[in-house]
């Protein structure tokens, strides 16, 4: 991957004779509200003028092919991720839940796609039972 355009803040400030100017943040490459306010406190006890509002921009990437090369998570096999079957799975990371794209190459995509096909759980029982309207026992029809 390579950068054509770093990411950074761009902050719009109202200078005390009035002016209104935008600048990029020389140090800050991501801003908060918190930070926001803590800027714009000092900023006023400093006697430079008042923040008005942030904005962060993105920064600006070009692809190259390695960058699209990967793994097959179930064999290990070489592949590209853009052609890949892929699939949202759960995993632990620093001790925390997340959700990763994890992808598959074709043959290991058959396996499991088969795996679990034709059984049939509870819920699909369950689904295709039909309600029947007659009464249980002779005494529910009278009451």
């Amino acid at each position: 991957m390579k950068t054509i355009s770093p990411r950074k803040v761009e902050v719009k400030i109202e200078r005390p004779n009035g002016e209104v100017e935008t600048i990029i943040h020389p140090k800050i490459d991501y801003m908060t509200d918190g930070i926001f306010a803590q800027m714009n406190k000092a900023m006023k006890d400093a006697g430079r003028g008042v923040c008005l509002s942030y904005r962060n921009v993105e920064a600006v990437v070009e692809m190259e092919e390695s960058d699209y090369q990967g793994r097959c998570e179930r064999c290990s096999a070489s592949l590209d991720t853009r052609k890949a079957y892929s699939q949202k799975e759960w995993s632990y990371f620093g001790g925390k839940r997340v959700q990763v794209t994890a992808c598959y190459c074709n043959s290991c995509k058959q396996v499991l796609t088969s795996v679990g096909a034709g059984e049939v759980t509870p819920m699909e029982e369950r689904a295709t039972e039909k309600p029947s309207y007659e009464p249980a026992y002779k005494g529910e029809a009278d009451a």
